[in-house]
């Protein structure tokens, strides 16, 4: 669904991005990990097109992405979840919902029905304004809006960020279920413990390179992970 080759990024002159390749096949949950300053949102900057890359490829479904327009990749199908979730605030959860259905899909009454069951709170909160709701309640109705727009794969940028352990555990529970209903997801984090519990495959970057992956079971034995993570460990 969609392959990373040899991506470089930079930001005037301090390159952030070193050569990092990683795939994802469709109906994976794939997660990057790594520390603050790692690269991982400017990789999902990239990925969605609001950052140009210095060279490299990104190939999604067949289609290279070099040049493509934000608003372009997305109605290609892939969507992007931003850290700090970024709703509309002053607008109710219904309306968060309806806005992003119509932009980019007309008469989508259904899906919006389909992400309510997925998301059963944003149900009871459907009047409220997204400004009201708690850090974890923006955190699926962020999730929510990505999937009213009928995307084949949502990248997620810190879906933990600023949520205490429970509501964690409450959002990665509806990740793994839009994984198990067939969604492709990609995920960034700085948190390693949930994410081991739920991905298909762990990336883990450090200094805009990738410095190890594998699957969960991979990084539980040992000190692989803490390694990769705090840069005890090149590619």
């Amino acid at each position: 669904m969609l392959g990373i080759e040899d991506l470089h990024v930079s930001y005037g002159r301090t390159t952030v991005l070193r050569g990092v390749s990683l795939s994802v096949a469709a109906g994976e949950m794939v997660c990057v990990v790594g520390p603050n300053g790692a690269g991982k949102s400017t990789l999902l900057r990239t990925v969605s097109g609001l950052k140009r890359q210095r060279s490299g490829r990104i190939v999604f479904d067949g289609v290279n992405l070099a040049g493509a327009k934000p608003e372009n990749i997305a109605r290609m199908g892939l969507t992007m979840v931003p850290e700090g979730r970024h709703v509309f605030q002053t607008l109710t959860v219904e309306e968060n919902l309806k806005v992003a259905a119509d932009i980019h899909h007309e008469h989508r009454r259904d899906d919006v029905r389909r992400t309510l069951e997925i998301f059963p709170v944003l149900k009871e909160r459907l009047p409220m304004r997204a400004g009201n709701l708690s850090g974890g309640e923006q955190q699926q109705l962020a999730l929510a809006r990505a999937l009213v727009m009928g995307p084949r794969m949502i990248t997620v940028d810190e879906p933990s960020l600023g949520l205490g352990p429970l509501i964690v555990d409450a959002v990665y529970d509806r990740l793994k279920r839009l994984r198990d209903e067939g969604m492709t997801l990609l995920i960034v984090e700085q948190s390693t413990a949930r994410v081991l519990s739920v991905a298909d495959r762990v990336y883990v970057m450090n200094g805009g390179r990738i410095v190890a992956s594998g699957s969960p079971t991979d990084f539980r034995e040992g000190t692989l992970l803490e390694d990769a993570y705090f840069g005890r460990v090149s590619s």
